[in-house]
């Protein structure tokens, strides 16, 4: 699978609640689409959840039984939390783990380490290790990732550094384990260098489309950078997901585009830019009449 959506969670007006109505009728729409589902993600604002939270939607979209694939975040800094939530997934359909490097205590290598070992020994199906470091303060190290290389349950990285060479550095570590792009405007820069898919936000909103985009990268397309450069920096304006739930909402998807502080939508400069993105994808998705 080339393309992964990593998906909102769409709340009620006041955010107190999750709108499954709206969820659901979100994750069909990708279903449908055939992309994968990444739940429980930053895009899926997985640490404003509470633990029954995370569990209740787990449980919601597994009893969907769509017909596509199912991974789920494992993020924070508890160790006993993370193995207990690995555990809980244990009994539910799911295909896979997103697991992100530990935020805010920013550990060496050895202790990068362990934590993912400890994590891996518990896991039930594979995982996909997260590199995003503007998030966390540190990144997956390439050491990191070369301890952990014959590890059976390491299957993939998602790499969100914006640079070229972390992900050459992770070739050289693991080659056999798969590179997954975690921005979706560095699409076309990474499947040269031998990514073999996307993590993607822009499919929340543009599920056929981008997952064209992502099959032409891999391609070899060079055609495609500034069309989607533009159009996926538009998603960016703010912090994630702030801008893909308005414009969602702008465009009649959910219901609210209610994010939980400390995000707040006030903090979007102006919806134009977005509109503006919408248009150019539209338009460069009616020119490509191939879309399945």
């Amino acid at each position: 699978m080339c393309l992964w959506t990593a998906c909102i969670t769409p709340f009620d007006r006041e955010g107190d609640n999750i709108d499954y109505e709206s969820l659901r009728r979100l994750l069909i729409i990708q279903s449908e689409a055939k992309n994968g589902l990444v739940l429980l993600g930053s895009t899926g604002e997985g640490l404003s959840l509470i633990e029954s939270e995370k569990r209740t939607l787990v449980e919601f979209v597994c009893e969907l039984r769509l017909d596509t694939k199912i991974i789920v975040g494992v993020s924070g800094i508890n160790l006993r939390q993370s193995l207990e939530w690995i555990d809980f997934c244990k009994d539910l359909p799911i295909h896979g783990y997103l697991i992100t490097t530990p935020v805010y205590t920013k550990p060496g290598i050895a202790g990068q380490t362990l934590w993912f070992e400890k994590l891996l020994e518990k896991a039930h199906v594979p995982a996909m290790l997260y590199n995003v470091p503007s998030r966390t303060g540190i990144k997956l190290y390439h050491e990191t990732v070369s301890n952990l290389s014959k590890h059976n349950k390491f299957w993939a990285i998602k790499d969100s550094s914006g640079t070229i060479n972390t992900v050459i550095e992770y070739k050289d570590a693991a080659s056999h384990v798969e590179l997954f792009c975690g921005d979706d405007n560095m699409m076309p820069a990474m499947a040269s260098i031998g990514a073999t898919g996307l993590v993607s936000v822009a499919s929340n909103l543009w599920p056929y489309a981008t997952y064209e985009y992502v099959k032409r990268c891999l391609n070899g397309d060079k055609s495609l950078q500034n069309t989607w450069w533009h159009a996926c920096k538009a998603l960016f304006t703010a912090s994630n997901p702030i801008p893909v739930k308005v414009l969602l909402r702008d465009l009649g998807l959910i219901e609210y585009d209610t994010v939980r502080l400390p995000l707040s939508t006030n903090d979007l400069p102006s919806i134009a830019v977005l509109r503006k993105a919408n248009q150019i994808i539209l338009e460069w998705e009616m020119k490509n009449k191939d879309i399945n």
